[in-house]
């Protein structure tokens, strides 16, 4: 028997400052957002990678007021991307990742704010209508936008970092959780500049590796391979997302943060191309943030799926094990199993029927 109003239990006490405070946390994080994005802008924790620095001198090297500075400072603190100790700040052992100093460095990720934190103020007619932001919010539509960006060498880059941001981590855990020992050559679908193939291939050195995106994209794809040694082992060709045809070689496919951004509709397209890239009994991996039956997952995932509303095609969202397990059961593939992990995403591994 299902529970009802009567049998539910009873609400925990919440007083009416608890629930102020509660809320004004919610309503103040686009605060937070905006320190850390003007933070990374302005150089801060590239700044603070050189040693610590008093409010004073690094405003000084950072063109910020001193006063404003030392604000910011404080603010980033209490958020534990820097450390304090009297007058001298210094990156926190997560702003480090925000700087050239760090293994990667994430401070690319800044740029998860534009152009949605904008598209956001128009999220209620995003929920009423159905149907992305573009237009309302930019006076224009995606594919202008994506158009100007591929044509913008500066700004294309500035995107391949956001997308390496996201990539390079997930992909070393990838190459850490999946066992890659019976394949010989793996294709990131839409891989983006290769963060996410090029770590699997550096901890997998038997692996040949294949980068599909556009023509701008792969050329950037093209160097960041080189520059990590991996040239004439990987390499990135031009494919078209849905009209394909992907190259052929590769006996495991990766999708890494792709189908969210599309409807059902599309997504059948995207595993069909896949499916006949495949050779017989070829794998499938998706890179997702998988739902929970209920719809219920992490923060990140949640507030990413209201995200793929404002700015995404109709019906693009996050999904649960048992509608990607529908999807790919309807292009050829058997589902083999999900695998949980400590991330932004989880791993879907599918074999081509």
């Amino acid at each position: 028997m299902g529970t009802t109003l009567e049998t539910a239990p009873a609400r925990a006490t919440v007083t009416p400052v608890q629930a102020l405070n509660r809320l004004v946390d919610i309503i103040t994080a686009y605060c937070s957002t905006q320190a850390f994005v003007a933070a990374c802008k302005l150089g801060l924790f590239e700044q603070l990678s050189e040693g610590p620095s008093c409010a004073e001198d690094l405003a000084q090297r950072t063109n910020i007021h001193p006063v404003g500075c030392r604000r910011l400072l404080v603010a980033l603190a209490k958020l534990g991307l820097v450390d304090r100790d009297g007058e001298l700040f210094r990156n926190s052992a997560v702003g480090h990742y925000c700087s050239s100093k760090a293994s990667v460095d994430l401070s690319a990720i800044s740029g998860f704010a534009e152009p949605f934190y904008h598209m956001f103020e128009y999220f209620p007619g995003a929920l009423q209508e159905y149907s992305p932001r573009w237009q309302q919010a930019l006076g224009t539509s995606k594919d202008d936008v994506f158009g100007a960006l591929y044509e913008d060498p500066v700004r294309l880059m500035q995107f391949a970092h956001f997308m390496n941001a996201l990539s390079i981590p997930q992909g070393q855990l990838i190459a850490e959780r999946f066992d890659f020992s019976p394949y010989q050559c793996i294709m990131d679908v839409a891989g983006g500049p290769g963060g996410q193939a090029v770590q699997i291939g550096l901890k997998h050195t038997h692996l040949r590796g294949i980068v599909t995106d556009l023509p701008p994209v792969c050329e950037i794809a093209r160097e960041y391979i080189h520059a990590k040694g991996l040239t004439g082992r990987f390499t990135a060709v031009p494919a078209d997302l849905f009209h394909g045809p992907y190259p052929k070689g590769a006996d495991v496919i990766i999708l890494g943060h792709i189908l969210h951004d599309w409807s059902d509709s599309s997504c059948r397209k995207i595993l069909s191309n896949c499916h006949e890239a495949l050779p017989g009994r070829g794998t499938l991996l998706i890179s997702e943030s998988v739902l929970n039956p209920d719809f219920s997952a992490s923060t990140f995932a949640l507030m990413k799926d209201l995200t793929m509303m404002v700015a995404c095609e109709s019906e693009a969202r996050e999904r649960t094990e048992a509608e990607y397990r529908s999807l790919l059961n309807e292009t050829g593939f058997d589902f083999v199993e999900l695998i949980r992990l400590d991330a932004l995403r989880d791993l879907l591994v599918a074999r081509k029927k």
